[in-house]
């Protein structure tokens, strides 16, 4: 056979790609239970942390337990879409959350926001996937900057985009304020926006 042929180099590109597209598949689909079983762990251990919820263990099946023993999990309709509502109810340690997320600098910022029963203050944040620069729009899920709104007061007397300041204000000691990451400014403008917009719309399914 010819192998500088038009139907030798054809048929032996055309083997090369069902060779490595089948390779490639196969790999995928045999891994698809495990990425699941990850992104639930992500999830449930995100979800733990953002309530403080005290957990026996480092196992999937730790971390599904403190949830079914504390956390309530139901949805509410949100317009066109339904939203997930997490409710703990344990005396004294009384709270809500809710998935929000928005458009960040590069792409969709996705979390969980979880708020006193009054919507007074946030109790705390976490972040379930973004696409930031690593380094830099990135460290919104780094503890430093997370813990900045454990006990944030939503001034909600403001207007609606700024409850919660992300960045410099006029007061440095405003209790609705936390500091913005350095270098990335328009993933912490971008935060700012959506969270101030997703808190608006939570209060008012909180009040339906």
């Amino acid at each position: 056979m010819n192998k500088k042929s038009m139907g030798y180099v054809l048929g032996f590109t055309l083997l090369v790609c069902v060779f490595f597209g089948t390779a490639v598949a196969t790999v995928h689909y045999s891994t698809l239970d495990m990425l699941r079983k990850n992104e639930a762990l992500h999830r449930n251990r995100l979800i733990c942390r953002a309530f403080l919820l005290d957990v026996e263990g480092e196992s999937p099946e730790a971390y599904e337990e403190a949830i079914r023993r504390h956390i309530v999990i139901s949805k509410v309709q949100d317009g066109a879409k339904q939203r997930t509502v997490y409710r703990r109810t344990d005396p004294g340690n009384e709270a809500v959350g809710f998935d929000f997320g928005g458009m960040g600098f590069w792409d969709r910022i996705n979390g969980i926001v979880v708020l006193t029963p009054d919507l007074g203050q946030i109790v705390n944040i976490q972040f379930f996937d973004h696409k930031e620069t690593p380094g830099l729009g990135a460290r919104i899920e780094e503890t430093w900057f997370t813990d900045q709104f454990k006990g944030l007061r939503i001034d909600w007397a403001k207007e609606r985009d700024k409850r919660v300041i992300v960045g410099p204000s006029p007061d440095p000691n405003a209790r609705n304020r936390v500091d913005a990451i350095t270098g990335a400014t328009q993933t912490s403008m971008a935060l700012m926006a959506f969270l101030n917009a997703e808190l608006d719309r939570i209060r008012q399914l909180e009040h339906e």
